[in-house]
């Protein structure tokens, strides 16, 4: 007689954990492959903060009493660990013009927090839940079956399978399984860039409380460099640097802390931790299923969903897969709710890419031209909000408040704004 589960998970992050405690609640027998051996050991640079912004991915949270709550979908999550709360975003031109964001009454943008012990508290509620665990095992290949679906997994060079009802594909942005179920036909891949993450203690004259942005060829030739809080203390900060496989991150950190601007910053500072990572740039899955197979949270995304966005996935999914089991259409209730929920699915693609990089403004403006228009809104503080796709809106119209002065005093720059912003801002 086959050993047949309800539900395969394939992933321990954020989204397959809340997955595998959701569908567990409402009874059903989850088995979670992770190729982990530790869930909450974080190793990967990555994402580490809530975004508070009232309707942000059609959701308010509320932070309060040791739980994350998620008051438009009605759930909460556990949490014990650290906060600190993130109440300005800076962007910094090459000579140190800066455009400020914030709410006015002073609330956090964001609030900073320990995605370990996020994952920890939540894998403690699945074990209490009776969810079977299997770490350290890499799902490598499976199939579709039609009324259930088998997986293929190594750990520690055994092999072996494992067969269940329905299957959650919750592996992260790479979505290696995901392409192996066939999901991954006809999507677009942008490219791959690398990403490395330094926790640098010692720093010193970083505003507190604070994400900030540096833009120009004297940090990066080709991206914006991010310096944001940790968990530490204030003079304890976060170093994100981009790359590619042909020119790696590391190979800016060098002159960042000894060469530019911020050299007196870093003057007695020490690397306490590094974490980097890689990230294939998928075209969103519109249809993030197939079968008896879903994908979710980063393995369906353009990019990232980022935590809080992860976890709704994880949630959304558990309840589709109990519809599907009980012959509803679950996997299409979760469908429509992804595509309403984030900002890259509700949103025309091709004008969601223009804009997803419209604030990169490296190398479309050169130093000279960033300079000139981060003084035009220095003193001014914009209004509050964290998303990453309303806050280049933000700041162009905000610029744009100024196209008259800029068409007299800078024509050249003016007649290339005028260009980039038609395909940029259109959405």
């Amino acid at each position: 007689m086959r050993n047949l589960t309800d539900l395969v998970i394939v992933g321990a992050g954020p989204a397959g954990l809340m997955a595998a405690k959701t569908a567990a609640e409402m009874g059903l027998k989850v088995t979670v492959i992770e190729k982990k051996k530790e869930i909450s050991k974080i190793r990967r640079a990555c994402c580490a903060q809530f975004v508070m912004d009232n309707g942000y991915e059609n959701e308010f949270l509320q932070i309060q009493d040791g739980k994350i709550m998620f008051t438009r979908n009605n759930f909460s999550v556990p949490y014990t660990g650290r906060l600190v709360n993130v109440k300005n975003s800076f962007y910094y031109s090459p000579s140190g013009h800066k455009i400020h964001i914030a709410h006015s009454d002073g609330r956090p943008l964001a609030i900073k927090f320990d995605k370990g012990q996020l994952l920890q508290n939540i894998m403690e509620e699945c074990e209490k839940l009776g969810v079977e665990f299997r770490t350290e095992t890499l799902a490598y290949g499976g199939t579709d079956l039609g009324n259930s679906v088998k997986l293929e997994l190594k750990s520690k060079e055994k092999t072996s399978t494992i067969e269940a009802k329905k299957l959650i594909i919750a592996e992260g942005v790479n979505a290696k399984l995901t392409d192996i179920f066939g999901l991954n036909n006809g999507r677009s891949l942008f490219g791959t860039p690398f990403v490395l993450l330094y926790t640098i203690e010692k720093t010193c004259d970083f505003e507190p409380e604070s994400w900030i942005q540096y833009y120009g060829s004297v940090y990066h030739p080709f991206a914006e460099i991010i310096v944001g809080p940790t968990l530490e203390g204030t003079d304890t900060i976060e170093l994100t640097i981009m790359g590619n496989k042909n020119i790696l991150p590391e190979t800016f950190f060098e002159n960042i802390i000894k060469n530019s601007p911020l050299k007196n910053n870093f003057k007695h500072s020490q690397i306490i931790d590094k974490k980097g990572c890689s990230l294939k740039s998928y075209s969103s899955l519109r249809k993030p299923y197939l079968g008896n197979v879903i994908s979710i949270g980063d393995s369906a995304a353009h990019i990232e969903v980022i935590v809080q966005g992860a976890i709704m996935c994880g949630y959304h999914a558990a309840k589709a897969v109990y519809e599907e089991l009980n012959e509803r259409n679950g996997f299409e209730q979760y469908t429509s709710w992804w595509n309403d929920a984030f900002d890259f699915n509700r949103t025309e693609f091709n004008n969601f890419i223009s804009l997803y990089g419209s604030l990169a403004m490296r190398p479309k403006y050169t130093d000279a031209e960033l300079d000139y228009m981060f003084s035009l809104l220095q003193g001014k503080t914009l209004c509050g909000i964290f998303s990453q796709f309303e806050t280049p809106k933000i700041v162009w119209r905000s610029i744009l408040e100024h196209k008259e002065q800029i068409q007299s005093e800078q024509p050249v720059l003016f007649d290339k704004i005028s260009k980039l912003y038609s395909l940029n801002l259109s959405a």
